[in-house]
């Protein structure tokens, strides 16, 4: 449209080399009037440069299925944008293990990636890393469980504090005033995990600020999640306390909890905890089980990567908080959620 050649225009937009005035303001009249704008995706795959997003995960263990589905939601991002020069590399950590977290956060930190993705569990530890980050500005992104900290790109998750609210709500629907409720964490460290007692304050303001609903809640701490442990557990407050009318589990351990329920023939209880996983699908089945809330934990994995996506390559403005819906499933509708 110009009448000069391709690299003449590519000097005018990018403002480098000579061009004469009469060329130059010939370029940018036909740029205003035909609202042209860069292809970014065209430029990206024309550069071939590369980024490598560190992802720091827990591995999935015996105990529980969960972290499977957020690393799931991750490779399938990385497969989406991977010919945009995405490389996703993966630092799996044991959950229950300080010094392996740790061993995991040094290996970062030495291999300087582009940028991380981070499921937090060890506070001082994550504090380092982000830190780290910060000094190096390598933007990072926190899913799952939400960090108070400024200099994050963003947050991808579940308020957890307002699905806790909303499992007392679901509770309040199905137990009598004066009702004894138990709410039952368990964390072999619990103060980690800054989502869960989010989870728990939400409850418990629900049925403080709803004083129509006249409720007795306690508070249960099991630090040892193997099953003799959890049952020893469980056998003392349930028979030092008088009749229990409902149980909210603040994680994907509910399954626990229906088990010991089914092994010791107790009286029904409503009991709700999250996560789709496949233990606890199995007593949602046999209605033991009332309540699922999902955290959408595939969306988590996926929308942290492609927030990374977004921010590099598209040069796209991100939210600080993404938060994402949170599903109530139950017995009737829980199929649906489920991808075969």
């Amino acid at each position: 449209m110009a009448g000069v050649s391709v690299g003449t225009v590519d000097r005018v937009i990018h403002n480098r080399g000579e061009v004469s005035d009469i060329t130059r303001n010939k370029v940018i009249r036909i740029i205003k009037d035909s609202h042209y704008v860069p292809d970014i995706v065209a430029r990206t795959l024309a550069s071939k440069k590369i980024y490598r997003f560190a992802v720091l995960f827990p591995r999935e263990n015996p105990d529980s299925t969960f972290w499977s589905k957020p690393l799931a939601g991750v490779n399938k991002a990385l497969k989406e944008t991977g010919h945009y020069g995405i490389v996703g590399e993966k630092y799996l950590f044991d959950q229950f293990n300080r010094t392996s977290f740790k061993k995991q956060i040094d290996r970062i930190i030495h291999n300087e990636p582009d940028a991380v993705l981070i499921a937090p569990f060890y506070y001082e530890e994550t504090v380092r890393l982000i830190e780290n980050c910060s000094q190096r500005k390598i933007p990072y992104v926190f899913i799952n469980s939400n960090f108070q900290d400024s200099s994050k790109l963003s947050f991808v998750g579940q308020d957890s504090k307002q699905s806790g609210y909303l499992a007392a709500r679901l509770m309040s629907y199905s137990v009598e005033q004066g009702s004894r409720l138990l709410i039952i964490n368990i964390s072999k460290v619990l103060d980690n995990h800054k989502h869960i007692l989010n989870r728990q304050t939400g409850f418990e303001s629900f049925f403080r600020e709803n004083t129509n609903h006249k409720i007795d809640i306690l508070n249960h701490y099991i630090k040892d999640t193997d099953k003799n442990s959890i049952s020893n557990s469980l056998n003392e407050i349930f028979s030092k306390k008088n009749e229990i009318k409902g149980v909210f589990v603040t994680n994907s351990k509910v399954y626990k909890i229906a088990r010991f329920i089914e092994e010791n023939r107790l009286k029904p209880v409503t009991l709700i905890g999250y996560d789709l996983t496949e233990e606890n699908l199995q007593y949602v089945e046999k209605n033991i089980i009332d309540f699922l809330i999902s955290q959408r934990p595939v969306e988590q994995g996926y929308g942290g990567i492609m927030t990374l996506f977004n921010h590099f390559v598209l040069n796209k403005r991100v939210k600080k908080e993404q938060h994402l819906p949170i599903d109530i499933i139950t017995k009737e509708n829980y199929k649906f959620y489920i991808k075969h």
